[in-house]
C-alpha cells in the first residue's frame, strides 16, 4: 500500500512507494528501495514526507498527475534559467533566453493536456518537493492549479496558454529577494517585509520587458498577491480592477505555498487549507474559483491517513470524482489504535461516517498563531 508518512516516523525495513529526485532531476532513491539506516538520515535531511510501500496493499497506488518526466524537464528548465538569470547583474536588461520561451510553449501546452484529462488531482503534489527544489516544484504546482480552474471556467485555449505560463514564471521576482528573507522562520520585520512583497512588482517588470512573451504573462506576477477586498499588494488592487488571471493565481498560491513542507514547518494538510479557502472566499478570494478548484483537487489525497469519526484510522484508497470530499478509505486501525484486518468502506455510501482530521501535518491554526 502506498501511504504518506512523515520522515520523521521512517524505520529500517520500510520500502519506498515513490521515486525520490534531487533539483537536477536525478533519481536520489529509486520506488522499492528498503531503507536503512544511512539511507533514513540521507531522506530525513533533505524531505518532509515520502510514500512508503507496505505488503499487501499494492492495489492502492498513486498516480502521477504530471509525468515525472516532463515534470523533471520543466523544473530543470526553471532551474538552469534562473541560476543564468541571477549572474547577470544588470537587472534592467536581464531577457530571458529564446530557447527557454519556446519550452515554456511546448511544456504548457502538455500541461493543459493534462489538466483537461484530469477530473480530480488524487495526489498530494506538495509530497513530491523536497527542501533543495521547492522553488521549482512550487512554480510547476501552481501551473497545474491555475489550468485546472482555467478549464473548469472554460478559458479559451490561448488564454489557458498565457495563464499557464505566467503561473510557471508567477514568482520570478523572488530572485532578487535574499535567501535569508525567503526561508526566514520566525516573523519577517516591517523592512524584510517590504523587500519580500517588492518581489511582485520586480517580476511585473522583469517579464514586461520579454518580447517572446504576453503582457498578461507579466500580470501574472504583479497581481498573485492582490486580494479582491483591497488587503492584497503591490497595489491594493480590489474587484474587478484585478485581472482573472491575478484571481486565478492568488487561490492557487495560496493553496500550494500552505500544503508545501518548509524546513522550518510541517505542510498544512490539504483539506486544511481548502477550509481556509473557503473561510476566504468572497472577500479575499473569489468564491466561484474556490468553488471549482475544490472539485478539482482532493481533500484527502490517496494515501493520506486520516481519522475518523468512529475514531477508527485509515489510509485514503481512492477518491469519487463526483464526490471528492467523501473518498474510499481502507481502516487499518481500530478506535484503540490497535491494528486491524484492513477493509474499504466507501464513504460516499457511509454518510454517518466523516472524516474528521489527518495524522500528519499541521493545521492552519498553528500558523496564523
Amino acid at each position: 500500500m502506498a501511504r504518506q508518512i512523515s520522515t520523521r516516523d521512517l524505520t529500517p525495513g520500510m520500502r519506498l512507494g515513490r521515486a525520490l529526485y534531487d533539483e537536477h532531476g536525478h533519481v536520489l532513491l529509486q520506488r522499492g528501495v528498503e531503507l536503512r539506516g544511512s539511507y533514513i538520515k540521507r531522506v530525513q535531511e533533505r524531505f518532509a514526507v515520502v510514500m512508503i510501500d507496505d505488503d499487501g496493499y499494492e492495489d492502492i497506488s498513486v498516480e502521477d498527475t504530471v509525468p515525472g518526466e516532463l515534470r523533471n524537464e520543466m523544473q530543470v528548465s526553471l532551474l538552469k534559467e534562473w541560476t543564468r538569470i541571477a549572474q547577470d547583474a544588470n537587472f534592467e536588461k536581464i531577457t530571458l533566453s529564446k530557447d527557454f520561451a519556446r519550452s515554456l510553449r511546448d511544456q504548457v501546452r502538455n500541461l493543459l493536456t493534462i489538466a483537461k484529462d484530469t477530473k480530480v488531482i488524487q495526489e498530494d503534489l506538495s509530497s513530491l518537493a523536497s527542501y533543495d527544489n521547492s522553488t521549482y516544484v512550487h512554480s510547476v504546482n501552481v501551473a497545474i492549479y491555475a489550468l485546472l480552474i482555467g478549464d473548469a471556467l472554460k478559458l479559451p485555449e490561448s488564454m489557458l496558454m498565457e495563464l499557464g505560463i505566467g503561473a510557471l514564471l508567477h514568482d520570478i521576482g523572488k530572485l532578487w529577494i535574499p535567501v535569508d528573507i525567503l526561508q526566514k522562520p520566525a516573523v519577517l520585520t516591517d523592512a524584510e517585509m517590504a523587500l519580500m512583497r517588492s518581489h511582485a512588482a520586480v517580476g511585473h517588470d522583469v517579464l514586461s520587458r520579454q518580447g517572446e512573451l504576453s503582457y498578461l504573462v507579466a500580470h501574472c506576477a504583479f497581481q498573485h498577491h492582490e486580494r479582491l477586498d483591497g488587503s492584497g499588494y503591490p497595489r491594493a488592487l480590489a474587484g474587478n480592477d484585478i485581472h482573472q488571471f491575478g484571481k486565478i493565481l492568488a487561490v492557487a498560491d495560496i493553496y500550494d505555498s500552505m500544503v508545501m513542507h518548509r524546513p522550518y514547518r510541517a505542510g498544512i494538510s490539504p483539506s486544511a487549507v481548502m477550509e481556509y479557502l473557503f473561510s476566504k472566499a468572497d472577500t479575499e478570494l473569489d468564491l466561484q474559483l474556490v468553488a471549482w478548484f475544490s472539485q478539482r483537487v482532493a481533500m484527502y489525497p490517496v494515501g493520506a491517513e486520516v481519522t475518523l469519526s468512529t475514531r477508527q484510522t485509515a489510509v485514503v484508497s481512492h477518491i469519487t470524482p463526483s464526490l471528492p470530499a467523501r473518498p474510499v478509505v481502507r481502516i487499518i486501525r481500530d478506535p484503540d489504535g490497535q491494528r486491524v484486518p484492513p477493509y474499504d468502506l466507501d464513504l460516499s455510501t457511509s454518510l454517518n461516517v466523516t472524516i474528521t482530521g489527518t495524522t500528519s501535518g499541521i493545521t492552519v491554526l498553528d500558523i496564523i498563531d
